[in-house]
């Protein structure tokens, strides 16, 4: 079983009670300062109750734009971006939540397979929009969408402006960001990646399934690491 199959088997129903619905705004008021987790190792110690929470970017670059615009094969619907940006970061402002969003700015050589691999799928999908944009004269299938060329340089401006905790790692960017999340006591990660669950994080949550609904909440899904250690057999 590789790294994306390890995935794939904690979001699936084959791993009983792998993935949970949570709110956010809910587990946000729950947290109290004595239950922040303690590290002899921290810098910093965490100050108030809010509920801190670490955002791997690189998965969840869709849910950061705002979900999907027909128009983003054009350019990009920036103004909508940052409209939905505004009212996240309102409602986690609100919900007494404070998030730290971490983007992948290393160039990492034994990965370099593996990004050249990325390229060609996203220069294909390209393609195809292309083609059906041409042929149909519709906007292409969701299942299509390519992030807008800059996403990551507006997401880093949107989110500053917003007086959002913006980062870029350097040379290992899955370690950094769980250094980080353990050094200055955050309660959680927002990600999708199968090699978080292996640096075992306070508490690990689902960056693709994150919602702000008409409602006012933030929903997603929260991965219980102690249900696949236990169905692996993993001590």
């Amino acid at each position: 079983m590789g790294v994306h199959d390890l995935q794939k088997f904690l979001e699936s129903h084959s791993l009983e009670g792998g993935a949970v619905s949570v709110d956010l705004l809910k587990i946000a008021r729950n947290v109290t300062q004595r239950q922040q987790p303690h590290n002899a190792n921290r810098k910093i110690r965490p100050i108030g109750n809010k509920l801190k929470l670490i955002v791997d970017a690189e998965n969840c670059l869709d849910r950061l734009y705002g979900g999907y615009f027909s128009d983003w094969a054009c350019g990009g619907q920036w103004n909508r971006m940052v409209q939905f940006l505004s009212l996240l970061t309102r409602a986690i402002e609100r919900g007494n939540i404070e998030l730290a969003v971490v983007f992948n700015g290393t160039i990492e050589q034994c990965r370099m397979n593996e990004w050249i691999a990325e390229q060609a799928n996203i220069r294909q999908r390209v393609g195809m929009v292309l083609k059906h944009i041409n042929t149909k004269a519709t906007p292409p299938p969701k299942i299509w969408w390519t992030p807008p060329t800059c996403l990551r340089s507006a997401l880093r401006m949107a989110l500053r402006h917003l007086g959002v905790t913006v980062m870029c790692t350097m040379d290992d960017h899955h370690q950094e960001v769980i250094a980080y999340c353990r050094e200055y006591g955050f309660h959680g990660l927002l990600a999708d990646d199968a090699e978080y669950a292996a640096f075992d994080p306070p508490r690990y949550f689902s960056s693709e399934n994150l919602k702000l609904t008409y409602k006012g909440s933030i929903e997603t899904k929260e991965y219980m690491i102690s249900e696949l250690t236990k169905t692996l057999k993993v001590t």
